[in-house]
């Protein structure tokens, strides 16, 4: 408008650092209902103890139902574990994806399932690149 200034005063002071605002938004009494919300549930804070180590891999065959790991389970996998002794492992052994426990066979390392199908498999001179040790499955009923 003519003949009157430009220049206001904020209400607050204009400074870089931010300024507290209380419980904008908020107005009267809180709800009794707030206690009974329901909490979401996230199996990746109980499962994954090092998101940044860890995948998932699908199960497939029948060689680890013996260690209750079925077709189609979802595997939880952590690269950061160092493997030992009666650890279920996920490798690649000459060219091949596994899951097996690492135990000794005769005295000596192997990767084993439970299957009498599938006999264990030596670890010495074979090519086998660790990918993780199988920190959890998830088994579905209902598919």
């Amino acid at each position: 408008m003519p003949g009157q200034s430009s220049h206001f005063t904020p209400a607050l002071p204009l400074t870089s650092q931010p300024q507290p605002c209380g419980h904008a938004g908020f107005s009267g009494f809180p709800s009794p209902a707030q206690d009974y919300e329901p909490c979401t549930l996230d199996l990746n804070t109980r499962l994954v103890k090092n998101p940044t180590e860890t995948f998932y891999v699908t199960a497939t065959g029948d060689s680890m139902e013996g260690w209750g790991i079925f077709e189609g389970d979802l595997l939880v996998v952590d690269r950061s574990i160092e493997p030992q002794l009666g650890h279920i492992l996920v490798a690649m052994l000459e060219g091949e994806a596994l899951i097996k426990r690492y135990a000794l066979y005769r005295g000596t390392p192997h990767l084993c399932s439970t299957h009498p199908n599938y006999p264990p498999l030596p670890l010495e001179g074979s090519d086998c690149q660790l990918w993780g040790v199988v920190r959890a499955v998830v088994h579905e009923y209902l598919r």
